[in-house]
């Protein structure tokens, strides 16, 4: 489970470097836009992380939907926080957009990297 966790987030990683290269050339340089993707993309990478903290504890205890929440406030609590900052919002909120849908778009190509029904072993 670690190794596709470790590959979640080189993938996340790789598709923050190429959204961060193609957003620098498309905005012509707008710092608004560039902070704020890669704001979203270091959120994607944490919410990987939370989301395998869950999934691990899933069995140890009563089912809760605390992560599920604390998941989503900090994925709002990143909107707000580049609406705030930047003059640019739309720029901005764009950007931090695609950076959290990295972990979609990541979880398509680890998908088909490692394949489902190959990735582990069945008894």
């Amino acid at each position: 489970m670690k190794k596709v966790i470790k590959s979640y987030v080189n993938v996340i990683i790789i598709l923050g470097i190429i959204g961060t290269i193609l957003g620098t050339i498309l905005t012509n340089y707008e710092r608004s836009f560039i902070f704020s993707y890669v704001l979203g993309t270091i959120g994607a990478v944490l919410y990987v992380f939370s989301l395998y903290y869950d999934i691990i504890n899933l069995g140890l205890k009563k089912r809760s939907k605390k992560g599920y929440y604390i998941r989503y406030l900090f994925s709002a609590s990143l909107f707000l926080l580049v609406g705030v900052l930047f003059k640019e919002k739309v720029l901005a909120l764009l950007g931090v957009f695609l950076g959290l849908i990295n972990v979609k778009i990541g979880a398509y190509i680890v998908g088909f990297l490692i394949g489902g029904e190959n990735s582990e072993k069945k008894d």
